[in-house]
C-alpha cells in the first residue's frame, strides 16, 4: 500500500530496558495503517480502522534511550503511546 500523507511520530524517553508498548490509534474517518518502531520493525501492517474508533496495538520491544514509532495512515488519526519497563 502506498500513504499519500506524512507519516506520524511518537518518541518516547525511555532508559535502557524492555517495555510494553501501548499505542492507542483512534480514527476520524474509514482508513488503513501501519506501525513501524525503530527497534522491532513491523509492528501491524495494512491495518483497517473504521471511523470513530480507537485499536490498542500492544507489542515489546527494547530501549537504548528511545522508543521511536511510526505511524503510517490513508485517513486522520490521533495516537497516544504508554511504556512499561519490563526489566532490563
Amino acid at each position: 500500500m502506498t500513504y499519500e500523507l506524512e507519516p506520524l511520530y511518537i518518541e518516547l524517553t525511555a532508559p535502557k530496558g524492555t517495555y510494553e508498548v501501548t499505542l492507542t490509534i483512534h480514527s476520524e474517518s474509514d482508513c488503513v495503517f501501519s506501525v513501524f518502531e525503530e527497534n522491532f520493525g513491523t509492528v501491524r501492517e495494512n491495518s483497517p480502522i473504521k471511523q470513530n474508533t480507537s485499536e490498542d496495538v500492544i507489542f515489546t520491544t527494547k530501549s537504548c534511550g528511545s522508543i521511536v514509532i511510526e505511524i503510517y495512515c490513508d485517513g486522520n488519526i490521533t495516537a497516544t503511546a504508554l511504556a512499561t519497563c519490563m526489566g532490563g
